[in-house]
């Protein structure tokens, strides 16, 4: 039986932190380590979150570096052959971890195994994500953080992508490798949805052209192998901007009125 680590970064997470810890202890997989990484976190002290910790959790501390440094170094430090990351405000299904590592077992050309998943929070929707297929992904990032990957394939996450999409070009380092991705038809990982949620604030209008010229950069090659995903992308960059310059002259048109209304 294979090991896979958990990889939790928390950054003044610590009131969801058991939460995410307990969905991965109630696994029904049971060769697990769970390593919780602080990201310099204030709102509790290193003391007090490693007693919110069961003893068989590994904590390490670290100054504040952003998640993708906390990321790096949990698996740096990990022992298994399987790896999830999980981020602390965010919950997985007792049978996730069992079906993606039979998966990954049985075919070694798979190496991403990801599932269905569903918002809870301030939104309880179901995620309607497309199909995690190369073109897609080369257009848009279509797979959330917490997939299962062999660390034998494991890249490390780019601090150049903090301001965003740091998963998405994770992703594609492991395809370019050759690794075929999976999907798990059913609802096994949770994603907590709250307000001025970190991926929303980012992806402003500048970064996302920004993120999005870094992206093709670091991957031309699995870019050029399909040309036609650039037209993809130029319509969703002219989409986006579409809607910024329109959110731009209704606020505009509100502030007129308000001004108006003052007189």
């Amino acid at each position: 039986m294979k090991k896979v680590s958990v990889i939790i970064p928390c950054y003044n997470q610590s009131k969801y932190l058991p939460d995410a810890v307990l969905s991965v202890i109630n696994s029904t997989y049971k060769n697990i380590e769970i390593i919780v990484v602080n990201d310099g976190s204030t709102d509790i002290t290193e003391e007090n979150l490693k007693k919110l910790l069961p003893d068989n959790v590994i904590l390490l501390n670290q100054k504040n570096s952003g998640v993708c440094a906390a990321r790096n170094n949990g698996i740096n430090a990990s022992t298994g052959e399987y790896i999830l990351p999980l981020d602390a405000d965010d919950k997985i299904a007792p049978e996730y971890i069992e079906k993606a590592v039979t998966i990954l077992d049985e075919n070694p050309a798979i190496g991403i195994v990801y599932c269905e998943a569903q918002f809870f929070g301030a939104k309880n929707d179901k995620w309607d994500l497309k199909p995690a297929t190369v073109t897609n992904m080369l257009a848009e990032n279509k797979l959330f953080c917490s997939a299962i990957f062999r660390k034998t394939s494991c890249p490390y996450y780019n601090s150049e992508m903090e301001s965003g999409c740091e998963d998405w070009d994770f992703w594609l380092s492991i395809i370019e490798k050759g690794a075929k991705i999976y999907q798990i038809p059913e609802i096994l990982f949770y994603y907590r949805k709250y307000d001025n949620q970190r991926t929303q604030k980012a992806l402003s209008f500048t970064n996302y052209i920004k993120i999005r010229i870094n992206i093709v950069k670091r991957h031309k090659k699995l870019y050029l192998k399909q040309p036609q995903v650039f037209i993809t992308l130029c319509f969703l960059i002219c989409k986006n901007l579409a809607y910024n310059i329109y959110n731009f002259i209704m606020h505009h048109n509100r502030q007129k009125r308000g001004i108006v209304c003052h007189k």
